[in-house]
């Protein structure tokens, strides 16, 4: 299963090389795929500051060519949030690879790289955007007032920093560059976050160091993260 879709995501990648001007893959599979080799990752991600509906429609157009079924499977346009569109491909055995195209409205000037002519989000970038999807970007407050933010806590997001933080810039020295915002929603998700349910649902992913340890993984980042704290308060 996962070769045919590997062929598939490469396949549709060559032809968004040809067709997209102004989008590029970010998220997990340009981790997995570019930079880190990390974890089987299946979804293509792309995105866009610009988000031009025209663009998707003719990469969308030169997919159908290629492939039977290509499906809008929703639309997210809301005030004040970034716009989406959620497209999918059927693939053998019952599946489906998910594109999905996406409004920027987190990295500003995000820097693109070019990998066999195909549009890349650089690796500092999709850095952010993982720190982001655990954080999320929208403050609430708790039911005694403080000012909370918590984003989508997937454990793939939590790996994808994890070996973000082993291989390419430890998470305590990238977290000082990022909004104080974030810092914080970083901080209330060391301390919020069910250890036991991490270590679960890191089960489902399919990783591909054999000897992976979750607990190991779950002590480091709590370490990184109270090195970050000590050294804010020095």
């Amino acid at each position: 299963m996962e070769n045919s879709i590997r062929q598939v995501q490469k396949k549709v990648l060559k032809i968004f090389a040809r067709k997209s001007s102004s989008f590029a893959l970010a998220g997990g599979t340009a981790l997995e795929l570019f930079y880190l080799h990390h974890r089987f990752s299946v979804d293509l991600d792309f995105f866009s500051t610009r988000y031009n509906i025209p663009e998707i429609s003719k990469i969308i157009l030169e997919l159908k060519k290629d492939f039977k079924g290509v499906k809008l499977e929703s639309e997210l346009k809301i005030l004040g949030k970034a716009k989406v569109r959620f497209y999918s491909i059927p693939i053998k055995g019952n599946r489906q690879l998910k594109l999905d195209f996406v409004e920027d409205v987190i990295s500003k000037s995000p820097k693109i790289s070019k990998f066999g002519g195909i549009s890349i989000y650089s690796v500092e970038d999709i850095y952010f955007h993982k720190i982001v999807a655990i954080t999320g970007m929208r403050q609430d407050e708790d039911q005694v007032g403080r000012k909370m933010m918590q984003g989508r806590r997937q454990s793939r997001d939590v790996f994808d920093i994890y070996m973000l933080s082993k291989k390419i810039k430890p998470l305590h020295i990238f977290m000082k560059k990022i909004p104080a915002v974030l810092q914080r929603g970083m901080v209330h998700w060391y301390r919020t976050f069910s250890r036991q349910d991490l270590k679960l649902a890191l089960l489902d992913l399919d990783i591909y160091d054999k000897k992976f340890n979750a607990r190991e993984m779950v002590i480091y980042l709590e370490k990184e993260i109270k090195t970050f704290i000590s050294e804010a308060i020095e």
